[in-house]
């Protein structure tokens, strides 16, 4: 049997059968129907505070989860997006968790979508908000080695939660208006800037390692998903993840629903339709 680890009132860790260590945080009901969150990219559990308000409005149990090399979860050479399914379904099942719904912000749509594709029995909802799709050849080549180049260089702006809030409000004044005032919103600015410095908590290798797959093949195709009940929403006006990309992937993946959105970027997505996200759930 799987063993908890509590190690702070909100986070806990379950070590998995091949002896690595997961991490997760909880948020709104415990008694509700589950919502695992998975994070973008580089990102921890703690993203998940995205949906948290909305989460306990609705009965919804939400569990962020740390990808490995990130927060709590321990780091695994040599992994594959595919491979996430499998962590899932351990956590689900320590936790007595017989069917859940996942959701898959930014970098964390293309792990979604691998359990869309390998665990769909266990599914009961899947959605992307602005996920990461397929790139191009050069973009592909390019990931291969540039997370390793670049998260080691900006680790020092994400030191600790104040240095990430100032480095976030610089970067903020380059982003598009909607994304701009979402992050004024109170406790955005706060959320982001524990999350990225948690997911650098272990070093940078496993978001280095993390960026990499993002640009390896997958595993599977979109054309291959059966799962019957995937959404995707997207910002017409998303500059992190252009709108093209959603489209292509919406179009790709068999009987997908995608609503996208005229007035909204990349962030602003995920926080001015939060209450709608989760409400399509319940």
């Amino acid at each position: 049997m799987n063993k908890v680890i509590t190690s702070s009132p909100n986070d806990k860790t379950i070590q998995l059968r091949d002896g690595r260590t997961l991490g997760y945080r909880e948020y709104g009901s415990p008694q509700g129907k589950a919502l695992f969150y998975f994070h973008g990219h580089p990102g921890s559990r703690l993203e998940a505070r995205f949906l948290a308000e909305a989460a306990a409005q609705h009965g919804v149990r939400l569990i962020g989860i740390d990808r490995p090399g990130m927060g709590l979860s321990s780091f695994q050479k040599g992994r594959h997006i595919l491979d996430w399914p499998d962590d899932v379904v351990e956590l689900a099942d320590k936790l007595q968790i017989e069917h859940f719904a996942i959701v898959g912000y930014s970098g964390g749509g293309p792990y979604a979508l691998a359990c869309a594709y390998k665990i769909p029995q266990g599914l009961t909802a899947c959605r992307i908000i602005a996920g990461v799709g397929h790139i191009s050849p050069f973009l592909s080549f390019l990931s291969q080695w540039l997370p390793w180049l670049m998260l080691p260089i900006t680790r020092r702006f994400f030191q600790d939660e104040e240095q990430a809030r100032k480095t976030l409000v610089r970067f903020a004044g380059r982003w598009v208006e909607p994304d701009r005032q979402s992050f004024l919103q109170p406790g955005i600015k706060e959320l982001m800037a524990a999350s990225l410095v948690e997911a650098q908590h272990q070093g940078t290798r496993g978001s280095a390692y993390d960026g990499a797959l993002l640009g390896r093949s997958w595993g599977f195709r979109f054309e291959d998903i059966k799962f019957p009940s995937t959404v995707l929403w997207h910002g017409e006006l998303d500059t992190q993840i252009p709108i093209a990309i959603g489209k292509a992937m919406a179009n790709s993946i068999p009987q997908c629903k995608a609503s996208y959105y005229p007035d909204e970027g990349h962030i602003s997505l995920i926080v001015n339709h939060a209450e709608e996200i989760v409400r399509t759930l319940t």
